[in-house]
Parts: structure tokens; sequence; C-alpha cells
């Protein structure tokens, strides 16, 4: 049986009409690639706006590919959508088994990152599901990984009060990690799509009643302070937030910190350190190879002392 692939090159402030568009239509979820990952002359991954979107969505067999393409192109002629749509015709069987080799279990630490789908024997690990097409964060990158062993290392025996803040959550995985650990989780991020996709994959792990989830940038929006914040950002943002993230971490708590690629580390450090951290533990591994550069990423817990000067 063969399904039909529609992907939709749009401008970027319509690709989020034409991914509802081609939902409404009966598409199987749509993916938007509306950014891109480039590196800069110290190998610091920053995340940029591409051009144009590429919105794209499959459809079952009982769809036919000539009449969905006739009323896309009405669709956007009303509504004065500039797009160019390619149609393709994909094998069920061999786009299934491919969406789901990409995404195997793993194994992180204390935890098993497992997709909806996968069937999980009994075992001692912790089990978070994942959907994969929700958001960033899936454990697969380094940054997650060292972020998921680095609270598993630290949550133990956790008394139920115990609270943690999750600053830029993405698809949740961190939050999840935490409540699933014993902790009350207060989630964070500025993007609406990542409170979502944190919603229905806290849902899916049935730990919403210990996360709270808000919609605001940076970590000055609270004057709560928690025993332990984690924040899995760039190097550029973490820097940034050094201040905030000081202000939120209680007197002899911890902060846990990755997204750093490792040619930043020290500045990272530096800037964590001016506002009254004390360095306590630092990780680093290895990431993707690119000709001869191999990324490393670097991961670091803090402690906040009193009295260590504040920026």
């Amino acid at each position: 049986m063969t399904w039909t692939q529609i992907a939709v090159t749009c401008q970027l402030n319509q690709s989020e009409a034409v991914a509802q568009l081609l939902l409404d239509l009966g598409g199987a979820g749509a993916q938007t690639e509306d950014t891109q990952i480039l590196f800069d002359s110290s190998e610091d991954a920053q995340i940029v706006a591409r051009e144009n979107a590429v919105v794209t969505s499959y459809f079952a067999p009982e769809f036919d590919a000539e009449t969905l393409q006739k009323e896309l192109n009405e669709t956007f002629a009303r509504g004065q959508i500039s797009a160019q749509i390619a149609v393709s015709a994909l094998d069920e069987t061999d786009w299934a088994n491919a969406w789901r080799e990409n995404f195997p279990p793993l194994h992180i630490g204390r935890f098993l990152i497992a997709p909806p789908w996968e069937i999980i024997e009994k075992t001692d690990q912790i089990v978070i599901r994942l959907d994969p097409g929700l958001a960033f964060g899936t454990g697969q990158h380094p940054t997650t990984k060292m972020c998921l062993e680095l609270l598993g290392e630290h949550l133990i025996d956790v008394p139920d009060e115990y609270r943690v803040l999750d600053v830029g959550c993405g698809s949740g995985i961190l939050s999840i990690a935490a409540a699933k650990l014993g902790a009350h989780v207060v989630a964070s991020d500025l993007d609406h799509f990542c409170t979502q996709a944190t919603t229905d994959n806290a849902i899916a792990n049935d730990v919403l009643d210990r996360i709270q989830i808000v919609e605001k940038p940076g970590a000055d929006w609270t004057d709560e302070q928690f025993p332990l914040v984690v924040a899995n950002l760039m190097s550029d943002l973490l820097i940034l937030l050094a201040p905030q993230l000081a202000n939120r971490v209680l007197d002899g708590g911890t902060l846990v910190v990755s997204g750093i690629s490792s040619p930043r580390a020290d500045e990272v450090e530096s800037a964590m350190r001016n506002v009254g951290f004390v360095t306590q533990h630092k990780r680093e591994e290895a990431g993707e190879s690119r000709g001869d550069y191999v990324e490393r990423w670097t991961a670091f817990v803090f402690r906040n002392f009193p009295n260590e000067p504040r920026a």
C-alpha cells in the first residue's frame, strides 16, 4: 500500500497555517522545518531561521494524491498563501520502518527513553515515553543525555515537596525525568510549541499532576527559589541568563546546565562563577563528526553559595 507525502515550501509566517491545513485535510501529523543549525568560528551551534519553511505531512493510502493537491492549490489561492507543493509516493512498509528505526529505545543512566510504539519488557529503569515528533529533546543528543544522567545522579530519594525548575523545557523530557524521580517541576519555555509538547508528553507519561507548565522566557518571571534548576540551552543564552539562574537557585542549591559546545565551556563557567556559583562537576561528551572535526559538548553542575559575590 502506498502513502502520499506532501511537502509544502512556504513563507515562514505562513507555516503554521499550512501545517493546520494539512492536518485538517487528514494528514498523519505535520513536520515543520523552519530553522537550521549553523556553527560559528568557535564551533558553537546557533539555531537560525531558514529563508522559507518546509511543512511535510503524510496521507494514508485511501487519500487520492491528485485530489489532495487540487484542494491545497485552491485553498492556498483563497488564502493568498504563496507556496510550492511537492507530492511523492511512499511504500507504507518502508516509510513506517524507516521512521521507527530512527528512534530506537535509549538507555541513559536510570532512564529508558522509548517512543510510544515500542513494546518494553519489564525493566528496573525508569521508562519515559516520548513522541520524537514533538519539539527539541529526545535524549539522542549528548547535551540532553548528560542532563538526564546528572538528574538521575542528583535526584535520589527526594522528599515529596522537592521542587525543580526546568528553564527552556523543549519536549519536556527533563521535566518528566525529574517528575518520575519524585520531584514537583515547574517547566518553562517561551515557545508555545514546546509548552504544548511538554503538556502532551507529560500526559503520555502520567506525570502532568507533578508538572506546572509556564509559557515565559528566561527565569525572572518568578521570585521562587528552587533546590535544583536545570537549563539545557545554548552557551550565549546561558551566559545572558546567569544572573537570573543565580536568583532562582536556593542558597546551597544546585544548577545543572548543558547545551554548551566545549570551546565555549570556559566562558559559561566564568559567567556562572561571576554570579556566585561554584563548579561541582564538569562532564564532556563527543557529538557528531563533520569531516575531521568532532563536536564536543559540555555540561556542568554548579552549587550556589550565598557568600559568593553577585555580578
